[in-house]
């Protein structure tokens, strides 16, 4: 028995944030009010389409190779146009869910919750 539970406890991390999030999408909520769609790609970019903006970009989709991610166990890293902002998200156990800070060039700080979309 306690091989089993230790085979389990060394295997479920690494199933479960061993995980690629690649081709899946994602709605992001900021907590001042702005909304995203995220694709993320599998070379490691994204595609974003703005679904509430209150910088004047609402309903605009971008894609560009400046926009990258990457995953690193439950860690997802977003670089929006080459490191303008960044977003520091801790996927969630399940893999559906993600949360964490955004932080611009200006210092703009802002937080974000992002739901898996099935």
């Amino acid at each position: 028995m306690k091989k089993l539970l230790l085979a389990l406890l060394i295997s479920l991390p690494l199933t479960v944030f061993g995980q690629d999030i690649s081709g899946t999408g994602w709605k992001l909520d900021y907590d001042d009010g702005d909304r995203q769609i995220f694709l993320f790609e599998s070379d490691g970019t994204f595609t974003y389409l703005n679904i509430v903006s209150f910088t004047g970009n609402t309903g605009k989709v971008f894609s560009d190779d400046s926009d990258t991610w990457s995953l690193d166990g439950n860690k997802v890293i977003i670089s929006f146009t080459s490191g303008y902002m960044l977003a520091s998200l801790t996927l969630n156990i399940n893999g559906d869910s993600m949360s964490g800070t955004t932080i611009n060039k200006k210092g703009l700080v802002r937080g974000v919750t992002a739901k898996l979309i099935k």
